[in-house]
C-alpha cells in the first residue's frame, strides 16, 4: 500500500530520524527507516506499507525515543457500472480523511483522524415481459386447431388454442419464444408468425437508497489508566487508541474502542492523558468522560 504520512513537531522538538512499523507483524520489522523529520513535516509518501496495515507506528530513533501509533483509514473506491440488459446499478461513494500527528522529545505524541463516507445506490429494473402478436395464417386455420405455447409474465408455461381467430396477443417473458403448432396431428405450422410489439407490464421502477456517512475521530491516549490526574499528566507514551464522534473531547462525551462507535471504553474511572492537548480525562466503565484536568 502507499500512504501519505504527515508529522507535526512542536517548536524546539528534537525528535527524529524515524523508523516506520506496521501492526501486521506486531511492529517488529520497519518498512521504512531513517526517515527525516523534515520529510515527515513536508508529507512523507510511504510506498512499502504492508497490505492489511491498520496502524502505523512512527518511532523516533534519535535523542528522542518517543513514538506514536497512527491509525490508517482505508477509504472505499468510487465505481460506476452500467449495463444494457434488464438491470442497471450505479454506485458512488465519497470520502475524506485527515490525519495529524504530533511528537516531541519531552512528553507528548498523539494522532487525530477524521473519516466520513456516504454511499448512494440507484437501481432501475426494466419491464421483463412483452406482448407477442401471433398471426395464424388461413392455411393453418383450415388444417386444424392451432395451439400457442408460451411462458407468461409469472414464469408459468401457458397454452392458448385458436380455431377461428387469426390474430391475437399473448403476454410472455422477454427472451422467450412462443411455440405455434397444430393440435392434431402435433406438427409445426407453416403459415403463421410471431412479432414482439410492446411491453406488457408496469413501467420500469427506480429505487434510490442513501446511507448516512459514519464519522469518527481517533485519539491516542496514555495506557494504563492512572488513579489521579497528576499521575496521568506524567505519562509520555500513548499506545491506546479511542474513538468518538465529537472533537475535541469534553465532559460528558463517550469514547469507544472501535471506529463503528459501538463498544464503549471500560475506563474503570481512571485517568488517561491525551497528549496533543496535555489534558487528562477520567473515563467511567460506560465510556463516558466524567472529569478532565488541563495538565500544567
Amino acid at each position: 500500500m502507499t500512504i501519505l504520512i504527515t508529522l507535526v513537531l512542536p517548536p524546539g522538538g528534537d525528535a527524529g530520524p524515524f523508523n516506520l512499523f506496521s501492526n501486521t507483524d506486531g511492529y517488529v520489522t520497519p518498512f521504512a527507516t531513517n526517515v527525516s523529520a523534515a520529510a515527515l513535516l513536508a508529507g512523507y509518501t510511504a510506498l512499502l506499507v504492508p497490505d492489511g496495515t491498520t496502524i502505523i507506528k512512527v518511532q523516533s530513533i534519535g535523542v528522542c525515543t518517543n513514538f506514536v501509533n497512527v491509525p490508517v483509514n482505508v477509504l472505499p473506491t468510487t465505481t460506476t457500472t452500467s449495463s444494457s440488459s434488464t438491470s442497471t446499478t450505479s454506485s458512488t461513494s465519497s470520502s475524506s480523511t485527515s490525519t495529524t500527528t504530533s511528537s516531541s522529545s519531552s512528553s507528548t505524541s498523539t494522532s487525530t483522524s477524521t473519516s466520513t463516507s456516504s454511499s448512494t445506490t440507484t437501481t432501475t429494473t426494466t419491464c421483463p415481459c412483452v406482448n407477442f402478436d401471433v398471426v395464424i395464417g388461413p392455411i393453418d386455420i383450415a388444417e386444424s386447431i392451432v395451439d400457442v405455447q408460451y411462458v407468461n409474465c409469472a414464469g408459468d408455461t401457458t397454452t392458448t388454442s385458436s380455431d377461428v381467430v387469426t390474430t391475437f396477443s399473448v403476454c410472455g417473458q422477454r427472451g422467450t419464444i412462443p411455440l405455434i403448432y397444430r393440435e392434431t396431428p402435433p406438427t409445426s405450422v407453416v403459415d403463421s408468425s410471431v412479432t414482439i410489439t410492446s411491453n406488457c407490464c408496469t413501467s420500469p421502477t427506480t429505487t434510490t437508497t442513501t446511507s448516512p456517512p459514519p464519522a469518527y475521530y481517533s485519539y491516542n491516549v496514555s495506557l494504563p489508566g492512572r488513579e489521579s490526574s497528576g499521575l496521568a499528566c506524567a505519562e509520555i507514551e500513548f499506545g491506546f487508541t479511542v474513538y468518538s464522534d465529537l472533537y475535541p473531547l469534553d465532559f460528558g462525551h463517550t469514547v469507544y474502542t472501535n471506529t463503528g462507535l459501538t463498544a464503549e471504553v471500560v475506563g474503570g474511572n481512571l485517568w488517561y492523558l491525551w497528549g496533543i492537548e496535555g489534558t487528562a480525562y477520567q473515563i467511567g466503565n460506560d465510556g463516558v468522560i466524567t472529569a478532565f484536568f488541563n495538565c500544567p
